[in-house]
């Protein structure tokens, strides 16, 4: 399993051959981009901080959760941390099955337990001013 965080812009590749294997005939990908707007408020660009050591240890938890339920072959998550435009790539999320099904529902899987129980905050700036979300309401 990839796990890394990482100041510079996420490399997709990375995340994308990682998980690539020629027994596997489904690569997923998901691709958390910073958009514009939030809450109906305009977004200039935020900044990401994260707990690496719990963020390694949750994700190793969210993987074998996902290996009991699903067959997939591998797992790679690329969080950046720091300040991102609107537009930037935030997280990469690859996983890799000898199906599409698998592949696909072990993804959604990755996502979700990643937004409830990855210890990411964000800081968003604002045509109006900063705010802090919690890592438990991050989107």
């Amino acid at each position: 399993m990839l796990i890394k965080v990482t100041e510079d812009p996420i490399d997709l590749m990375e995340a994308l051959n990682y998980v690539r294997h020629e027994s596997c005939g489904a690569v997923t990908m998901f691709e958390g981009d910073i958009r514009n707007e939030n809450e109906g408020e305009s977004v200039v660009g935020l900044k990401y901080e994260v707990y690496e050591q719990l963020l390694q240890n949750e994700m190793l938890k969210i993987a074998a959760e996902i290996r009991e339920q699903w067959s997939i072959k591998e797992i790679a998550v690329i969080q950046r941390v720091g300040w991102l435009n609107v537009g930037d790539i935030g997280i990469v999320i690859c996983v890799s099955s000898g199906h599409r099904r698998e592949a696909l529902d072990a993804l959604s899987h990755a996502i979700e337990e990643f937004k409830k129980r990855a210890p990411v905050w964000k800081k968003e700036t604002t045509t109006t001013g900063d705010k802090w979300i919690n890592w438990q309401r991050h989107s």
